[in-house]
């Protein structure tokens, strides 16, 4: 073993701490002709670093000017540490740096640098999810706005036994699989606006949508479900469903119903969008042959509920499912042009309506 005493050589620092030294020395030297150099050389050094791609830097609560500086350099958007603390502290703007993640350019000066931490101007992404979006969906979407990584927000969404005992509403979820195929979180991350920072963790992401969901769906929807002899993973499901079936609000109630209908007659739901979802592949019309993928989440091979929710849907499709039309419709079909719902009793009927808005 050699009795060498090992050394971490740190790389050097953007200081010019012995280059301000000598120019302080020919301040006085030089008196006025050494002040303006100096100004000269401060002004240099609080010029754009040039070019380049955005840089994301987080501010910790709390950091002090050299903290600041010292970071701002680390990333090449500053040239100079003692230039930049010296900016800020004749401005006496040293303690007003807000922190936050932001996003910065190297062509941006170090004044303009110091202005932004100062107002707060923060990289923080606004995001509005829309509804009948799924998970890989979500995902694409926070990945696009620099919010999260899209594999690693879908691997989050897998942890249901993690976040049910975080979250009593979560309690229904089967953690069993089934045909091969584990649950996620689809339908309980509830589609809104949101704001996060660049470089979120996941975990973060799936919290705060799974606190909105909380929210919704109140103790008194909790209760309304309890009544109804459900559980929340039921009216999750076909809240799902209605959602992607329906166009127009007016038409949510009665395509409830039309399913609960169906259920209670032990007759499978044949919806479409439960086979996309299966398939993963959106299709304006199924074919015969599609309609037999074999997948716990296809209605047309399956009787009940399929096996679990297929988007994230709105408080207008989750009040349809806690609140279905009273009627005796067993069947649907939309107008390929419109997207309005025509509803019958009769399988008779439905195949004029299917003739007469589908064209078949």
């Amino acid at each position: 073993m050699s009795n060498r005493t090992s050394q971490t050589r740190q790389a050097p620092r953007k200081k010019t701490g012995k280059l301000i030294a000598i120019i302080l020395l020919l301040l006085v030297v030089f008196g006025a002709t050494g002040v303006f150099s100096f100004n000269y050389f401060i002004g240099q050094m609080l010029e754009p670093v040039g070019n380049g791609e955005l840089v994301y830097v987080e501010i910790e609560q709390g950091a002090i000017i050299s903290e600041v500086a010292e970071l701002l350099a680390e990333n090449n958007l500053i040239r100079d540490t003692f230039a930049f603390e010296m900016l800020a502290k004749k401005d006496k703007t040293a303690h007003q740096i807000q922190s936050g993640y932001y996003a910065f350019s190297p062509a941006e000066s170090a004044q303009q640098i110091l202005d932004r931490l100062i107002t707060g101007d923060v990289a923080d992404a606004t995001v509005t999810i829309p509804e009948g979006r799924n998970i890989s969906e979500f995902a694409k979407i926070f990945e696009e706005k620099n919010i999260c990584d899209a594999d690693a927000f879908i691997e989050e969404s897998k942890k249901v036994a993690e976040y049910q005992k975080e979250y009593s509403f979560l309690s229904s979820i089967p953690l069993t699989e089934k045909e091969g195929i584990n649950r996620t979180l689809e339908g309980y991350l509830f589609p809104d606006t949101y704001t996060f920072s660049p470089n979120t963790d996941p975990a973060k992401v799936v919290t705060a949508m799974l606190d909105r969901f909380e929210e919704v769906y109140d103790q008194k929807l909790l209760k309304q479900t309890k009544e109804m002899d459900k559980t929340v993973d039921e009216i999750v499901i076909m809240a799902s469903i209605v959602e992607l079936e329906t166009k127009f609000v007016e038409d949510k109630a009665n395509a409830a119903s039309v399913f609960y209908n169906r259920i209670a007659e032990n007759m499978p739901l044949q919806s479409d969008i439960t086979v996309d979802y299966a398939r993963g592949e959106k299709t304006p019309v199924l074919t015969t042959e599609q309609t037999k993928f074999p997948s716990p989440y296809n209605t047309y091979i399956n009787t009940g509920l399929p096996f679990g929710p297929i988007c994230s849907f709105g408080e207008t499709s989750l009040e349809a499912a806690l609140n279905p039309a009273k009627t005796s419709y067993l069947y649907f079909v939309a107008d390929m042009d419109s997207g309005k719902i025509y509803f019958n009793e009769t399988y008779d009927e439905h195949l004029e309506d299917v003739q007469r808005y589908m064209g078949d």
